[in-house]
Formats: C-alpha cells, sequence, structure tokens
C-alpha cells in the first residue's frame, strides 16, 4: 500500500446532533488506549471547519431543505482539493470524517485525481444516504453525500410520483455546484455502487435503489451466506472499475451490541467482528486508493468510547500489518 496520510474533516454542519467533531480524537485514543503507534507514523491534515457557527443563535441555516449548504459546499471542495493533491503525491488518504456530508467531497476528490478513470464505490451505512435538497426529509446533509456523486436532482420524487421540495434558485445553484466539484458529474455510475448494511429505508431510498439497479449486500444477507461470499461477489461486480473509495459509516454497527456513540444509531446492523471481516477483506484489494470513517460521536456513547474503540478495531484490522 502507498504510503498514508491522515485526513480530518472535522465539520459537524451536516448532522441533526452533536458531538461528531470529536470522532477523530476518539479513535485516536482508542489506538492509543490498545497501545498503537499508528497516529505517530503518518503524517495528519486537519481541515478548517465552521463548527463555531453551531452555537450562533443569530446563525442563518439557509433553506430548511438543506441546512447551511453553503457552508458545506465549502467544507467539501477544500476536502476534494485536498484529496487529490494527497492522492497526486503518491499517498493513500485515510479520511476521518466528523459528520457524512464531507464525503461528497472526498469523492469528488478522487475522481478529480483520476477523471478519466472508473470509480467505483462501497458504501458500507445503516442508510443509503442518496437524498438531494429535492427529496430530504430533514434537511441535513449527512443524508445526501451519495446523491450528490450519482447527480441527483428529484428523480426518486418523480418516479413516487409526489412533489419534491421547493428550492430557491441560489439554492439550486449551490446544489449543483456541489454535484459538481472537481469538475466532473456524476461521480460514480449506479452499477459501480455497492451498499452494505443499509436497513433504514425512506420510500426515497428504496426507490432509487430499485430504479437505478443499486446492488445492496443486507445484514442478513451477509450473516446467512458469510462474508468470504459477498466479497467474491463484489470483487466481480466491480472488476472493470479502475479505482475504489470506501466509506465505512460506523452507523453500520449494530447499536445494541457495539454502541449508540454515533448521530443515527441503527439496531439489526453488523456485528463488529463482521466489520473487520469485510474492511480487511475490502481495503486488501489493491484498487482501493482512500478509505474514509465517519460519524463516530463520542457525546452520544453509552459505553465510554466504545464506538470509537470499535473503529480503531475496525481500521487496524484493515491497514495495520
Amino acid at each position: 500500500m502507498k504510503p498514508i496520510k491522515i485526513l480530518e474533516i472535522c465539520s459537524e454542519l451536516g448532522a441533526a446532533q452533536l458531538g461528531a467533531s470529536m470522532g477523530a480524537d476518539a479513535i485516536r485514543m482508542a489506538a492509543h488506549k490498545a497501545g498503537s503507534d499508528f497516529f505517530s507514523k503518518y503524517p495528519t491534515i486537519r481541515l478548517p471547519d465552521r463548527n463555531y457557527l453551531l452555537s450562533n443563535r443569530q446563525h442563518n441555516q439557509g433553506c430548511s431543505h438543506v441546512k447551511r449548504l453553503r457552508y458545506i459546499l465549502e467544507t467539501c471542495q477544500i476536502a476534494c482539493n485536498t484529496v487529490t493533491e494527497v492522492l497526486e503525491q503518491g499517498e493513500f488518504p485515510l479520511v476521518f470524517s466528523a459528520d457524512h456530508s464531507s464525503a461528497a467531497g472526498v469523492i469528488a476528490g478522487v475522481k478529480q485525481a483520476y477523471p478519466e478513470e472508473r470509480l467505483g464505490i462501497i458504501w458500507i451505512d445503516a442508510h443509503s444516504d442518496m437524498h438531494s435538497p429535492y427529496t430530504t426529509h430533514s434537511g441535513n446533509m449527512h443524508g445526501m453525500p451519495l446523491g450528490s456523486a450519482l447527480g441527483l436532482d428529484a428523480e426518486a420524487r418523480e418516479w413516487l410520483n409526489t412533489k419534491p421540495n421547493p428550492l430557491p434558485l441560489a439554492t439550486q445553484k449551490q446544489w449543483t455546484h456541489l454535484k459538481e466539484l472537481g469538475g466532473i458529474s456524476p461521480k460514480v455510475q449506479p452499477q459501480d455502487l455497492i451498499l452494505i448494511g443499509v436497513r433504514f429505508f425512506k420510500p426515497e431510498h428504496s426507490i432509487l435503489i430499485q430504479q437505478l439497479g443499486i446492488t445492496l449486500h443486507s445484514v442478513a444477507d451477509i450473516r446467512e451466506q458469510g462474508v468470504a461470499l459477498h466479497i467474491e461477489q463484489i470483487n466481480q461486480q466491480l472488476q472493470d472499475c479502475d479505482r475504489l473509495y470506501v466509506s465505512f459509516d460506523v452507523d453500520s454497527l449494530d447499536c445494541h451490541t457495539v454502541s449508540f456513540g454515533t448521530g443515527t444509531p441503527e439496531p439489526d446492523g453488523l456485528y463488529l467482528s463482521e466489520a473487520i471481516a469485510l474492511l480487511k477483506s475490502i481495503v486488501a484489494n489493491p484498487k482501493v486508493c482512500c478509505l474514509e470513517i465517519s460519524e463516530v460521536n463520542p457525546v452520544l456513547d453509552n459505553k465510554g468510547n466504545a464506538m470509537g474503540e470499535a473503529a480503531w478495531q475496525v481500521l487496524e484490522s484493515a491497514l495495520v500489518v
């Protein structure tokens, strides 16, 4: 594997719950507790954030259907360019992100570095995160990074025969800007996107998966059929891709057996042992050029720093030789 460079994206403007900005530090503490020198071995870049806005009562969130888009767009632009620079320097970007909205920028950065190459995405998450401002129910942008990468607008509502959310013209332009970060939209084709562990579905999620033909590996199927079979299927589906980006949202883990230390915990998720086996096998593929770990929130952890420790164990299994 290429030399690792750690990128910490601590912006948490896209989430509903506060505390994910401390996620990277929670993973660092877990590694230190385990006696690892991993974080002292590799250089770290911590990107700027505007989290101070969250305590400003006069702060204008902007359009309710896509809260703080103008600031998240800024974060994603910085993330895009930073990831591209790291890749162009021949390094492997290991990204620790607070909320998942910044993944739109990370994916854009990978595509910007390799504009002529076919990108595959492996998205391990309890949620598909394929909303857009036209389809969201909450307006929280951590539910939209794949919507941005796929170049989506109101398609899900159109297929459901329901009205899209109305957006001001300025917001429409900002969303288009986000989709087009790195100069390319869409960043990924539906057949090159794989969802793992997704188990919370709004109608918009279900119709997109159905209409776009997106592959979903469910927790139940993985548990019944074994990790090895699903890794074989994933590698076969993505064999024509030149580069792979892997995103691991810790809410893919089962909240009851692991921890509630994430903004949107869901039951019936992956056991820690299953996540470890999955990430170890996935990252072993030499086409993987970027790994992102997202949404650790120690403020919400009901077991101390259990989610940070779980994230470290997954990371250690994937990248520590």
